[in-house]
């Protein structure tokens, strides 16, 4: 019997503890709904580095390395973009960072990354040669030819064509 009563002695205060938890918590904390990316297809630019923290480049009047970078939140398979250099730069290598690529970045670059990536992702490493001297302008990301945006492929190969484009300045050294 003293067992018996112990154990409705501590069942008793299980129930108290639990009805006095569900009672006091007149606010329950309900955890907050993430806000949808503005643009699912991210941002592909012309850096100065291959981590894409610069879009500065410097026209050395030589030639000059710079890195395509996508930068994207939620998730992405391929892209397709066309790079449109400075007036005077010339375009003479192209290092694709994955190896399924159709096309050249002058006229329309399609590229296959091979996995669901996210972040900020290499790739291209192109070298331009450039005309020196106080020459400017700009680098900047474009629909490839005979489309008519940037293209995105999500991690689901749904076709997204909101792909932002962005533009880099051209700097004299």
């Amino acid at each position: 019997m003293t067992k018996l009563l112990r154990i409705g002695f501590h069942i008793c205060i299980m129930l108290a503890v639990g009805a006095f938890a569900a009672c006091s918590d007149d606010d329950p904390v309900v955890p907050p709904v993430p806000t949808p990316d503005p643009n699912p297809a991210g941002s592909i630019g012309v850096y100065a580095d291959d981590a894409g923290a610069s879009r500065d480049i410097v026209n050395t009047g030589s030639l000059v390395t710079v890195y395509v970078v996508h930068k994207v939140a939620v998730g992405t398979t391929a892209s397709a973009f066309t790079v449109v250099a400075p007036d005077g730069w010339s375009l003479v290598g192209t290092t694709a960072q994955f190896p399924v690529v159709i096309g050249n970045p002058d006229t329309g670059i399609d590229i296959a990354y091979g996995d669901c990536l996210t972040g900020n992702i290499h790739l291209l490493t192109l070298s331009y040669r450039s005309p020196g001297g106080s020459e400017t302008g700009t680098f900047e990301i474009v629909a490839p030819s005979r489309r008519t945006s940037i293209q995105v492929v999500d991690c689901n190969s749904t076709m997204l064509i909101s792909g932002e484009g962005l533009v880099s300045d051209v700097l004299t050294q």
